[in-house]
């Protein structure tokens, strides 16, 4: 009994590895392009799905050399791979022969570029080989990026949930009492420069709304940086409009002071106070610049 079934769990073991390796070959299945180097199509762009590609060359003539180079790069960050020379090398004789030019894993928001240069074989007056360019092949193969960024400029509106400020009040005698302000404001004004990232699933054809996740800088014009995050919505590409949290600095009572507390000298705001950064939700509008709106040509 004891030897049945360890060889059911050996068989179990089995059948669940198997199943494994299957469903990852179904889903890492290699994709196969032939470039056609006999043809007249010299130049293509074609647009394909993130994953494994092979790539190799058909129909190519025995009586000729051919130079492939590849480049794979990353269109929203930088280049991934420094051109890859294979060299001017020969082919071996028979019909419609193929040559293997490689494998690549190709990410979302990547491109690969494939370039096959054929030279004429002959010799000169002196018999010393010569080659000769007859054509250049150009494939290139373009993966969607999984999404967008877009720049936009507008205002930013922070609302003030707490005020800690206070001034001192001339209670007679030369002296001083540290009050309450009652002047609040509600909002803080901040210029702002907005960056939105727009996954793909939402830049689909023309839509007039779009949602998007953004995060932007601003400055109130006292030396003062702040800092947002938060969900926006966009009105057909140029209007956006957020809402979510703010990091800015705000004033406090310094910590040798408390409130009634009587001075015998008047001190000014800045003396009573010091800086600090405080959370608080914002809403923002702002708007996409395509070009320099100072540029007049």
């Amino acid at each position: 009994m004891l030897l049945i079934k360890q060889t059911n769990n050996i068989m179990k073991s089995i059948f669940s590895l198997t199943f494994i390796l299957l469903i990852f070959n179904l889903t890492h299945a290699q994709t196969n392009f032939k470039i056609d180097v006999s043809g007249n199509v010299t130049d293509q762009e074609i647009t394909i799905k993130a994953g494994a590609y092979h790539f190799s060359m058909t129909h190519v003539d025995v009586s000729k050399q051919y130079k492939l180079s590849a480049i794979k790069e990353n269109m929203t960050i930088e280049k991934l791979e420094t051109p890859e020379g294979f060299g001017v090398r020969g082919v071996a004789a028979g019909p419609n022969v193929e040559r293997e030019i490689g494998t690549f894993d190709l990410l979302n928001g990547e491109q690969l570029t494939i370039t096959i240069d054929v030279f004429d074989i002959g010799k000169d007056a002196d018999g010393n080989r010569t080659e000769t360019k007859t054509s250049t092949f150009k494939y290139i193969y373009k993966t969607k990026a999984r999404g967008q960024w877009r720049t936009t400029f507008g205002f930013n509106f922070i609302y003030i949930t707490k005020q800690d400020t206070y001034f001192s009040k001339d209670i007679g005698d030369d002296s001083y009492m540290i009050t309450e302000g009652t002047n609040r404001k509600k909002f803080d004004y901040h210029p702002t420069l907005m960056f939105t990232w727009l996954p793909n699933s939402y830049i689909k054809g023309n839509k007039n709304w779009q949602f998007g996740l953004s995060g932007g800088i601003g400055y109130d014009f006292d030396s003062s940086l702040s800092v947002f995050l938060g969900p926006s919505i966009i009105y057909n590409e140029n209007i956006t409009v957020s809402i979510g949290g703010a990091f800015h600095n705000q004033k406090r009572l310094l910590s040798q002071y408390t409130k009634n507390q009587v001075l015998n000298e008047n001190l000014t705001f800045d003396q009573l106070h010091d800086d600090y950064i405080r959370f608080n939700p914002f809403v923002s509008i702002s708007f996409r610049l395509d070009k320099n709106p100072f540029k007049t040509d």
